[in-house]
């Protein structure tokens, strides 16, 4: 089976119809997120105290337009991801990526907003390959530099369709693509740097919950 990516997975957004895209997706990318669900689940369940769930996007509602990208995510329950903060590995056109990510108007998505401000020591010191994006739906990210990051937290508190994707990126030109364990350990490097941010939001998501 096969469990990494490779430069040509990037081929797929080039493909015309729903049924034709999907199938592609399903042969070739969905085993990878499998695993690396499979990977790194249980790792993050350990770490946040949460048991979370593994789930990839099925594309289900869609009729007529292939999807521009597709993803897998670590962290929800059973029923569900979007609602929880999580942290996603999937692919677009343009990159491959590991993001934080609060899409979708999740549950107390300003109150995570707002904690994220108030504690600017969780983000505000990345590796400078780190990027950050305001809308799931587009493949432009910036750097995740500080002032950035702040004006993209403060669009989530202030705008209904407001978002935060935090995390990195793999484009097609780099050399990990096609060396599994140069993935792997991208990808545990990432979920190193993202778990701990991840654990405050899981932990004030949690403690609202109870209230």
């Amino acid at each position: 089976m096969k469990n990494y990516f490779e430069k040509s997975d990037f081929d797929l957004f080039d493909i015309n119809g729903l049924d034709e895209r999907m199938h592609v997706i399903r042969e070739s990318i969905q085993p990878v997120f499998q695993h690396f669900g499979d990977t790194y689940i249980d790792h993050v369940n350990k770490y946040t105290g949460f048991e979370g769930s593994f789930h990839i996007a099925q594309h289900r509602r869609r009729t007529t337009n292939p999807p521009e990208s597709t993803w897998s995510a670590l962290g929800g329950n059973k029923r569900g991801y979007k609602k929880y903060p999580h942290i996603q590995i999937g692919i677009n056109e343009e990159y491959i990526f590991m993001f934080l990510s609060l899409i979708d108007n999740p549950k107390h998505e300003k109150l995570m907003a707002q904690y994220l401000l108030s504690h600017p020591a969780l983000w505000n010191d990345l590796p400078e390959d780190y990027y950050v994006s305001g809308d799931h739906t587009k493949t432009a990210v910036n750097k995740a530099e500080e002032e950035m990051i702040e004006k993209t937290l403060h669009r989530l508190v202030k705008v209904k369709k407001g978002e935060i994707m935090l995390g990195r990126i793999i484009r097609p030109d780099n050399d990990v693509l096609g060396d599994g364990e140069k993935q792997e350990t991208f990808f545990k490097e990432t979920l190193d740097v993202l778990l701990p941010v991840y654990k405050e939001l899981l932990d004030l998501y949690q403690e609202e919950e109870r209230k």
